[in-house]
């Protein structure tokens, strides 16, 4: 798997992989891998931000679909719902912590998952962002990220300037900025640097985004 950024993806080892019909495969992994990232989403500082993890496909870079999701312990079962983003939504428990149930997300046979973490925004937007949402967003990420990182991360952590919009098709329509900026959507993503954006600004989106993730510039 390419890491984009060491902090925006994380690669965990699998506990098993094993076939569970001729269409499907089951990726097995204990709990206290996941919760191990997922409690900084009950830390305060970053409460409009989370950090989601997602199995991607190694070979197309893809977020994997997951057909079904549970987790179990001795005789205890409990199914996950899987949201349409594909996200690994574990419920965040210190006694699901202890107890250190296997957590088993089914996909589809035939090609071979990482699993990947991202900072991500909470709420899901319109077709329109505005630079008071990037205002409170970025400085959330920042923290969000240096809890990531660490004691000593405020050292070396690259900080985050703005926000990648992602969509779920590609658009070939330009976005104009208040400033005359002309902004283009790449590979269904659109960059929007907090610096560009003038105050009170509303940035009109050719659909509505699939999620929000930090932007980094190349250079840090």
């Amino acid at each position: 798997m390419k890491l984009t950024h060491w902090l925006l993806a994380g690669l965990f080892a699998t506990g098993s992989v094993y076939a569970q019909d001729a269409a499907a495969q089951n990726i097995e992994m204990r709990y206290s891998t996941l919760y191990g990232k997922l409690k900084q989403n009950v830390k305060e500082g970053h409460d409009d931000v989370r950090v989601a993890l997602y199995l991607i496909n190694q070979a197309n870079g893809e977020v994997c679909k997951i057909q079904k999701g549970s987790m179990r312990k001795d005789e205890h079962y409990e199914e996950l719902v899987i949201p349409s983003s594909n996200e690994l939504a574990v419920p965040v428990d210190k006694n699901l912590r202890s107890a250190n149930p296997y957590v088993t997300f089914v996909i589809d046979d035939g090609i071979t998952c990482d699993v990947s973490m991202q900072v991500i925004a909470n709420k899901t937007y319109d077709n329109a962002i505005s630079q008071a949402e990037l205002a409170n967003l970025v400085p959330q990420m920042n923290n969000m990220m240096g809890d990531l990182g660490g004691m000593f991360s405020k050292w070396f952590m690259p900080e985050v300037k703005g926000v990648v919009v992602h969509f779920a098709t590609p658009s070939l329509n330009p976005i104009t900025l208040s400033n005359g900026k002309t902004l283009t959507v790449s590979d269904q993503t659109l960059v929007l640097k907090l610096a560009d954006l003038t105050e009170g600004e509303n940035v009109q989106l050719p659909e509505n985004p699939i999620k929000v993730t930090p932007w980094i510039p190349q250079d840090s």
